[in-house]
């Protein structure tokens, strides 16, 4: 018979998922770009990326997925902001010939702040990362603050109801229903434009297949 895990097993999942270190880490980055293949794909079709777009994807993993994005539209500038020096490393190594060629960018952040000036960026995503935002309204506060008028902002996440029965998120997940996250958003100054329901099936961090609810929010700067 097989060893149940443990609550230390959990939080250790949680502890990599909120930000990857080491060997696990790399793991935990390939694992991440596979789950989060769908949403993040929805993220970036949400986004509508047009040519010669400067686009910020805050949270990126290993950034498996950026020849989906940059094959969108011509010209696109691509630049990722992660807390994870290791999966930073990871998303260069994996990414070097879209760095050579100018293409995209990675850069080291605290998560409380971005280190880009004011109306940078066309448009700004992020996938499954608001569950560690220390403080949400500020962070939204410095998104919109990067993010140039009339840019879009798609945040993606999965559904409190879907999230609170995974055996890891007590250990650090903050989690939302749709009205929280809108609501959120409305406050710091962003215009609703869209918001997209979507249900698939995944395989958990923890090792079995779910049926995991999810939402991407269409804002407007």
């Amino acid at each position: 018979m097989e060893n149940q895990p443990t609550a230390d097993d959990f939080k250790a999942i949680a502890k990599q998922l909120s930000c990857p270190e080491g060997a696990n880490g790399i793991k935990t980055g390939e694992a991440m770009n596979l789950t989060n293949k769908g949403m993040t794909q929805a993220a970036i079709d949400a986004i509508s990326p047009q040519n010669q777009d400067h686009i910020l994807e805050i949270g990126h993993g290993n950034a498996g997925h950026l020849k989906y994005l940059l094959a969108k539209a011509q010209e696109i500038q691509y630049q990722g902001a992660d807390i994870s020096e290791t999966i930073l490393i990871e998303a260069r190594r994996i990414n070097q010939t879209f760095i050579e060629q100018g293409r995209a960018k990675f850069t080291l952040t605290d998560g409380q702040s971005l280190p880009f000036k004011n109306e940078t960026f066309h448009k700004v995503f992020t996938v499954n990362t608001i569950y560690f935002w220390k403080d949400a309204p500020a962070y939204l506060t410095e998104i919109k603050r990067v993010i140039k008028q009339n840019g879009l902002f798609a945040l993606c996440f999965a559904d409190k109801a879907f999230m609170e029965k995974l055996p890891f998120t007590p250990y650090g997940f903050k989690l939302y229903h749709l009205d929280k996250v809108k609501n959120l958003l409305e406050t710091a100054g962003f215009t609703i434009l869209d918001e997209l329901d979507n249900t698939e099936q995944v395989k958990s961090n923890a090792g079995e297949m779910v049926t995991r609810d999810y939402f991407v929010v269409v804002a407007k700067n």
